[in-house]
């Protein structure tokens, strides 16, 4: 669209978020006739809000939303017809840095994309006699830096001066911003971030410091609301975030840079107050310099606003809450972007985490307007060559020079990181059946696996050239009881094996989309790494060399292996879980796969055995721990109830709060619950329970497309009996514990067969 409106920005330089409070843009409106529909376009080189008479124009968080800003900018349209009647009115706009001028992860600095804030507005107005006005920002602004709010920060936190009025500013005129721009302004495409749970304190008690204690119950990302309280001019109320106490200590190490606090200074009366333009990842706060009750302060969480459209529940209390830790991370890390963590100076879109996590996210939550932004994103900052970055957006690295490591990480591109290009949009197709997200990604598609073939390639011949070992690996990543640098030399089979699956999917994408030149050539592609993967990396008794959990799994889910070394790789994975006394050894490549290579290799005990396993490492080792989100190692927390921040040398890399692991909630619904799709949007889905493990229920639904899917299963006394709902417009297939075979159309079933109470237990 053609704009009227002009980008408008403040006096001076740099805008630099730990010197300049945000800026206030305001606007006298007259509006002369009656309104029929009043309407506003906005958008912000950083962070805003609109007001109109002091009244805010929306509850959303963070607009216009995080883009690969020198690319694409969003605008946001809302209906303000309310806020205007035949008088004059104010409107005003408050601009912070957020992730555009803002501090951001990794290399901690701000001004990544520009150097100034800066503010879009047009104002449309239809009158009841039809005629129509319009206006936008220009020079005729004011602006000022004199708000209350005197910083404003997402890893660091808010200051505000209730002392300090608009009223009493001083206004200067707005200058027309004559910087750099993003290629396009596109109205938003994404969904708002918004309030959603209220948390109450579950416990307020005194620490060490004499400071006041508060405990929300649950790790959440979100933030504290204040008041009704009775202040005094001056006064200074600090609340610091983070997610555990020890030793009766708020504990924020872990939080590394990131300074997690707002200040707030008191005028003189009632006190009230909500941040607006930072979030925080915590459980816990330290209060000073005001008295704590139940009624003077709350938590909300944050998080975009998706529909939750998933459930899971069994007779194992231990696993139900792990599926709460599952939903609190995945919402506490859906803040407009796929983050990698809420709470520390990072909350970057690591495209690893959600390349795993995706089908888990995708059956709890409406994720598919929220993924097709970001991956709109992901192939705008895609390299020439194909390489995808590491996160997404990347922070500005791509085009920032001399980052040093943080370069050289953002600029690299390794197996499964890269593979999100393919692994999210499949994930969101196979769950919602919208194949235009394939579409839209297939060249973005296309250049990723032609990047993965050229590094497989590179500095090899023959069937060598089918195994990647160049360039920049994570490898094992986060695999308990190693080492970064061990991790990381498990490139070689963990690469490999991602390789395959990335070229085994663009296969069927290829076919789905009608390409079957391209369908055919990436079969060949995905053939010949399973010959290279049988000739290199297995020896002549069928064994995976250097074998690892993860390598085991990774052939077995990705079909690189003959029979024979099929049945050789699940003997060497049971083993290997024997010996470590049913424990798992994998990393972010193979933890998300685990259980379905064991389950659906003829090995359902031993994967019970390893899901139900209560001790480091394993899932429900934080469970036990009082964990209420998932962690980002397996050990963030030693057996002593101390933060593990020595580990493997991996110093205070330590989140409470990161979904990776929670990639196991798929198998919780499609083996334990028994429900998965056949063909995408669940129009025929399949129901086959896998009972096991002592479980004496198990309850799964699922919002698809066509409505909802229900399943609830029993055992009693030797009998399982089963209830199904099948909406219209599916179909569905049941295979019963004994193997007998259903088929059903729309409707309501309850069945029924024997089973061999030994084999549900442990």
């Amino acid at each position: 669209m053609k704009w009227i409106g002009e980008w408008i920005t403040g006096k001076g330089g740099t805008d630099v978020d730990e010197q300049l409070a945000p800026h206030v843009f305001q606007k006298h409106i007259l509006l002369q006739k009656p309104v029929a529909k009043a309407e506003i376009l906005a958008s912000a080189l950083g962070c805003y809000t609109v007001r109109i008479d002091g009244r805010l124009i929306s509850d959303c968080y963070f607009a216009p939303g995080y883009t690969q800003y020198n690319k694409r900018i969003l605008y946001n349209r809302y209906d303000v017809t309310e806020f205007f009647t035949c008088k004059d009115s104010v409107i005003q706009a408050e601009v912070s840095g957020g992730w555009y001028a803002g501090r951001l992860g990794l290399t901690l600095k701000g001004n990544r994309y520009g150097r100034k804030r800066a503010f879009l507005m047009e104002l449309h107005v239809t009158y009841t006699d039809g005629t129509e006005t319009a206006l936008g920002t220009d020079e005729t602004w004011m602006v000022t830096n004199d708000g209350p709010r005197r910083f404003a920060s997402f890893f660091d936190g808010e200051v505000y001066d209730a002392r300090m009025s608009l009223d009493e500013a001083r206004w200067q005129q707005a200058s027309v911003y004559d910087g750099p721009l993003p290629q396009s302004t596109e109205e938003a495409d994404g969904v708002f971030v918004m309030r959603h749970e209220k948390l109450n304190p579950v416990r307020i008690w005194k620490g060490k410091d004499g400071d006041t204690l508060v405990d929300f119950g649950r790790n959440i990302a979100g933030i504290v609301e204040i008041g009704p309280f009775h202040g005094h001019s001056g006064r200074r109320v600090t609340i610091r975030h983070g997610e555990i106490v020890q030793n009766e200590r708020l504990f924020t190490e872990n939080l590394r840079s990131a300074k997690a606090t707002l200040s707030y200074i008191c005028k003189d009366g009632i006190q009230e107050y909500l941040p607006r333009f930072t979030y925080m990842g915590f459980r816990y706060i330290s209060v000073t310099g005001m008295d704590v009750t139940d009624e003077n302060i709350c938590a909300w969480e944050l998080y975009s606003d998706m529909q939750c459209i998933g459930t899971f529940e069994c007779s194992d209390e231990n696993l139900n809450q792990l599926q709460r830790n599952i939903m609190t991370s995945l919402k506490a890390n859906f803040v407009d972007i796929p983050t990698d963590c809420p709470q520390r100076d990072e909350r970057s879109g690591w495209t690893g985490d959600i390349a795993v996590f995706a089908p888990t996210a995708a059956f709890n939550m409406d994720i598919s307007r929220f993924m097709k932004k970001w991956l709109r994103d992901l192939s705008l900052c895609q390299r020439k060559n194909g390489a995808v970055a590491m996160f997404v957006p990347d922070n500005g690295f791509g085009w920032h020079k001399g980052d040093g490591l943080f370069g050289l990480l953002a600029n690299s591109q390794d197996a499964l990181w890269g593979d999100a290009a393919i692994l999210v949009p499949w994930a969101v197709y196979l769950s919602y059946g919208d194949r235009t997200i394939l579409e839209s990604q297939y060249e973005s598609m296309k250049k990723w696996i032609a990047y993965e073939e050229k590094m497989a390639s590179k500095h090899s011949i023959g069937l060598h050239r089918y195994i990647w070992t160049a360039g920049f690996h994570f490898g094992d990543w986060l695999a308990p009881g190693e080492s970064m640098l061990e991790n990381m030399k498990k490139a070689k089979w963990t690469s490999t094996a991602y390789f395959a699956n990335s070229a085994n999917l663009m296969s069927r994408i290829a076919s789905i989309l009608g390409y079957e030149e391209d369908a055919q050539r990436y079969r060949g592609l995905y053939e010949n790494i399973c010959r290279a993967f049988q000739k290199i990396l297995v020896d002549q008794n069928g064994h995976i060399r250097n074998g690892f959990q993860s390598a085991y799994v990774l052939a077995l889910q990705f079909g690189l292996l003959n029979s024979q070394q099929e049945k050789t790789a699940l003997e060497d994975l049971i083993a290997d879980i024997r010996v470590k006394d049913d424990h798992l050894s994998t990393g972010f490549v193979g933890t998300d796969r685990l259980l379905y290579a064991l389950s659906d290799h003829g090995a359902l005990k031993t994967a019970y055995d390893v899901l139900l396993q209560k001790t480091y490492p394993s899932w429900l080792y934080p469970v036990l721990c009082g964990a209420t989100s998932m962690w980002e190692r397996w050990d963030s927390l030693k057996p002593d109830g101390t933060v593990n921040t020595d580990g493997s040398g991996e110093g205070n890399m330590v989140s409470f709060n990161h979904y990776a692991y929670g990639a196991v909630g798929s198998w919780l619904y499609t083996r334990i619950g028994g429900l998965e799709m056949i063909e995408p949007g669940y129009r025929k889905f399949r129901v086959a329970p896998m009972p096991g493990g002592g479980l004496t229920y198990a309850k799964v639904s699922h919002v698809s497309p066509f409505g909802k899917i229900g399943v609830n299963w029993t055992v009693e006394n030797r009998l399982f009996t089963l209830d199904v709902n099948v909406p219209l417009g599916t179909e569905a297939e049941i295979i019963m514990p004994d193997g007998t075979f259903y088929q059903y159309g729309k409707g309501e079933y309850h069945l029924s067969c024997s089973i061999n109470q030994e084999d549900l237990t442990r």
